[in-house]
């Protein structure tokens, strides 16, 4: 099957039959999180799963604080991969009502396997495209989106998250962007290195500048509230995930991945394309 004909990234693939398997450093790193870490001192991070699942911990928690989560509140997490970020929440807040969705189901069932909910809180798992949510108008006080917008139709997912937030509400996100100059570029899929991004991330897009982001929150009800640039925190991911991929059987699959996540790592380090957590706040109803 060709990467594009499938909506799960093939990197899920190549993560659950290594968390099948017993991979213990596959289960540590990314049995909870599947995303970039985020170390308040680059320098010391020191290369190990446990280190890496910790960092993993921390940015999604940058995440949700920028999210500005007041309990009692409802939060739609959408991508929600194995359910850690509300594993998190679970963990850090109480009287959450919480809806995980994902259009995969085999990493659903891991989520609902794994999170248990905590005293006031409560959990539910969806099976749904970002794109057409089947949650109501005006519901929700979140919605985050942590490292998976790019799999998604943007326009219509900016759509969605204004519908179901209610005025007030928060949209909180984090994106690989690319700085203007770079924007037309990434339209055309990294050039030489779209087909090795394909076949390791499936079908990305990595084209939306800030700037676009500021259009899309102005054209469904939004503002942007923050941006923060953690670029330079999250350098430590690309060592450990070419490290890991150096011991792969597949090594096909392990060099297209190491040509796509090095490329990466490069436009990252030259700062082409920033890490960014952004968060847009749903505007009141003009009319009123």
């Amino acid at each position: 099957m060709n990467a594009s004909e499938s909506p799960n990234p093939p990197y899920f693939d190549v993560l659950l039959d290594r968390i099948a398997s017993g991979d213990r450093e596959a289960v540590t790193a990314f049995g909870r999180h599947v995303h970039w870490g985020l170390w308040d001192s680059p320098a010391a991070a020191d290369g190990s799963a446990a280190d890496y699942l910790q960092a993993a911990e921390r940015m999604c928690q940058r995440i949700c604080d920028a999210a500005k989560i007041q309990p009692p509140a409802r939060i739609a997490d959408v991508g929600c991969g194995f359910g850690g970020t509300i594993a998190s929440l679970n963990e850090r807040y109480q009287s959450l009502a919480m809806t995980g969705i994902n259009i995969d189901p085999r990493q659903l069932q891991r989520a609902e396997e794994q999170v248990v909910p905590a005293a006031d809180n409560q959990i539910q798992w969806t099976c749904a495209d970002a794109a057409s949510l089947p949650l109501d108008d005006a519901a929700f006080d979140a919605v985050l989106a942590v490292e998976c917008i790019f799999h998604f139709d943007r326009p219509r997912f900016f759509a969605e998250a204004s519908r179901i937030l209610r005025p007030g509400g928060v949209l909180s996100l984090s994106d690989f962007v690319p700085q203007p100059q770079m924007a037309d570029f990434m339209t055309g899929g990294a050039g030489a290195m779209s087909e090795a991004i394909r076949w390791t991330y499936g079908d990305v897009d990595m084209s939306c500048s800030l700037d676009g982001y500021e259009q899309l929150a102005a054209e469904n009800g939004m503002r942007l509230l923050a941006c923060e640039d953690v670029t330079e925190q999250t350098l430590p991911t690309y060592d450990f995930l070419c490290e890991g991929a150096q011991r792969w059987h597949d090594r096909h699959h392990a060099e297209l991945f190491l040509q796509a996540t090095g490329w990466l790592r490069k436009a990252s380090r030259k700062k082409l394309i920033r890490y960014l957590i952004l968060s847009f706040e749903k505007l009141g109803d003009r009319s009123c």
